[in-house]
């Protein structure tokens, strides 16, 4: 290669715009064939050209190479032996970037087969691997660093491979699987992932907002808040082998509340196989309603748990071990448009039917405060939105005692 005579020759200003076009059809990863145009061309572009090949400039203002013929001019001038070799001689090193692509992808496609084949034995899993796949999420959260990638999601799937677990607290788990407390915190690439895989296995749609967050770390047994939000419960019993049940049994016998905390369902999960299976465990949304019951009718009383509004992650532990145990669930609220709403989450959610929530025991029921909020409709009862509507006022549960307490047990 003759490099000052090539400089000379190709590597002047008119001709960069040459160099250009052929440095990106290598980037491309495409051959030096066929020819390039450039119209608009100046004068010095045209009289640049027409050196190449010994010519008169042309008038037209738009100019055409052969790649062919300027190949064959350079090699037989001895300057260089191919167009390849011309461009990186004067502008530098080509990286082809199909090849590049190409390698890069087979290197992420490596980090997903070493993920599973950590989960070989979690086909429940593939699905989260999929996913992460699919959506470019984890190429996002890393910013396409592949060794951190890895590193990432080989933690990721060693904490996902370890579910369900029974009561482990989030800080521990973080410190445990990634030598930081807050690993796994929202927000964090560890954290995300993870959290994706927990809300996949436990069918938590979203992750947006801090109660279904904790719900579904909740359903893999892991814990954030483990003693905020307890549900409260009456003459619900369990097994005796278990201290969470040991404690139904001692405040059912006395006709007591007693509160759950998400840390006992977890850590000590009560066994209520056989013991409510057929059975009726009634359901309310506010706090009186089980006060009156624990009042009124003491050990009486027939099972009963409160929600206290929308349920929370206790609630919702006990309602699904009570649905798996063959509890036949009963419901009622307050007639008001988010009743409507916690009363549908429940219905659909835990398969719980209307407990005196229907058309009938509405109008039934004395007028309350005026409705307000956008209406919703009841999945139980097509008509119960509608007669809501008509009538315009509310009906809380404090409303209608006398007529859920005799469901409850004897007067």
């Amino acid at each position: 290669m003759d490099l000052v005579r090539l400089r000379q020759t190709l590597g002047v200003p008119a001709l960069d715009w040459l160099i250009r076009r052929l440095r990106a059809r290598m980037e491309r990863g495409e051959p030096l064939e066929g020819s390039v145009s450039l119209g608009g061309a100046s004068p010095e572009q045209r009289d640049a050209v027409a050196r190449l090949f010994g010519r008169k400039p042309t008038r037209a203002s738009g100019l055409t190479v052969d790649l062919k013929k300027l190949a064959d001019v350079l090699a037989r001038a001895e300057m260089c032996d191919s167009l390849a070799e011309a461009v990186v001689a004067i502008s530098g090193p080509v990286d082809n970037r199909v090849e590049e692509q190409a390698r890069r992808g087979r290197q992420w496609s490596e980090v997903y087969r070493d993920a599973e084949r950590r989960l070989s034995r979690r086909p429940d899993l593939l699905p989260w691997l999929a996913e992460l796949r699919g959506t470019g999420l984890l190429v996002r959260l890393c910013g396409q660093d592949l060794e951190q990638a890895g590193t990432l999601l080989r933690q990721a799937a060693g904490i996902v491979a370890r579910f369900p677990m029974q009561g482990t607290a989030l800080a521990e788990l973080a410190a445990e699987a990634a030598g930081d407390s807050h690993a796994l915190d929202p927000g964090q690439p560890l954290g995300t992932l993870v959290l994706r895989a927990a809300a996949l296995l436990t069918g938590v749609g979203r992750t947006d907002d801090a109660q279904a967050r904790r719900d579904a770390w909740a359903g893999v047994g892991v814990l954030c808040d483990e003693l905020s939000g307890p549900v409260l419960t009456l003459n619900l019993t369990a097994d005796a082998d278990s201290l969470t049940g040991r404690a139904l049994q001692l405040h059912a016998e006395h006709g007591e509340p007693y509160r759950l905390s998400t840390r006992q369902l977890l850590r000590h999960p009560p066994s209520f196989e056989g013991i409510v299976t057929g059975r009726t465990v009634f359901l309310c949304e506010n706090v009186n309603v089980l006060a009156a019951a624990a009042n009124r009718l003491g050990p009486r009383a027939a099972p009963l748990v409160c929600t206290d509004g929308q349920p929370k992650t206790a609630a919702r532990l006990l309602l699904s071990a009570l649905a798996a145990a063959g509890a036949r669930l009963v419901y009622h609220g307050d007639f008001d448009w988010p009743g409507l709403g916690i009363a549908n989450l429940i219905h659909q959610r835990h398969g719980a039917s209307a407990w005196r929530m229907s058309v009938d025991d509405y109008r039934a029921a004395p007028d309350g405060a005026p409705l307000k909020g956008k209406p919703v409709a009841a999945c139980w009862a097509p008509q119960l939105e509608p007669a809501m509507i008509a009538r315009g006022r509310c009906v809380h549960e404090e409303q209608v005692l006398d007529a859920l307490l005799p469901d409850l047990g004897a007067p």
